[in-house]
């Protein structure tokens, strides 16, 4: 695992600063005694790390005044295996849907189960509306390369729901739309920019809020559910 330095642009080392590098100096070792012989309590070790770095990241980055992912309260988490995301949208109204993450008691970790789509079982599927969706983006990076993402470094983290405080991606929108004769700034509070990363894609967009629904069906049947409502 690599993890870049961070400067301020003039130069100057703030104690959030040095406070981030020793951090990540820590969860460099604590992921390090991962691989050796475990001795007990390594895996907290490594998440209290992790956890410290996340948050001095994004304290650094709000210190500069710079944009940065904060991770949000999201009842239902995704496999990370096999969530299989969907994303449909009529650009006026705009779905994601995954399977939820569930615990198999029979899995001994020996084996890798293949998740289908198409199949008939009934999983906990999570569908989200994203409201008044204004723009949203769906693919690369995956979970192999997400330290290329932008806010690498500014509190993202794998498999977690996140909004971006001080969106460049944001001002960037509203830049584009800001030439309408009938521009109006304040038609722009209260966007948000979501970054849901998941294990084969990542999934951002910007919208005035969600709506979260959990169901116990098939795939098919959570995706037809959302058709209808794009096409009613």
């Amino acid at each position: 695992m690599h993890f870049n330095s961070v400067y301020h642009p003039d130069g100057m080392t703030t104690d959030t600063l040095r406070r981030l590098e020793a951090a990540r100096r820590e969860l460099a070792e604590a992921t390090q005694a991962l691989s050796l012989k475990h001795g007990g309590g390594e895996w907290e070790r490594w998440r209290a790390a992790y956890q410290n770095c996340l948050t001095l990241e994004r304290d650094l980055a709000r210190s500069l005044d710079e944009e940065c992912a904060v991770e949000i309260g999201w009842p239902a988490p995704w496999d990370t295996g096999a969530p299989l995301p969907h994303v449909l949208s009529s650009g006026r109204r705009t779905f994601i849907v995954y399977n939820q993450s569930e615990r198999d008691p029979h899995w001994d970790g020996s084996y890798a189960q293949v998740v289908d789509p198409r199949t008939p079982e009934m999983r906990l599927i999570a569908t989200v509306e994203f409201e008044h969706c204004l723009v949203h983006k769906f693919g690369s990076p995956n979970d192999e390369v997400l330290e290329g993402h932008r806010l690498h470094g500014k509190g993202l983290s794998g498999y977690r729901a996140h909004v971006v405080e001080r969106s460049a991606w944001l001002k960037e929108i509203e830049q584009i739309n800001s030439v309408h004769p009938q521009y109006d700034p304040a038609s722009w509070t209260g966007l948000t920019h979501y970054v849901l990363p998941f294990h084969d894609q990542t999934f951002e967009c910007i919208a005035k809020g969600h709506v979260l629904k959990e169901s116990l069906s098939t795939f098919a049947e959570a995706l037809a559910a959302c058709t209808r409502l794009l096409l009613g």
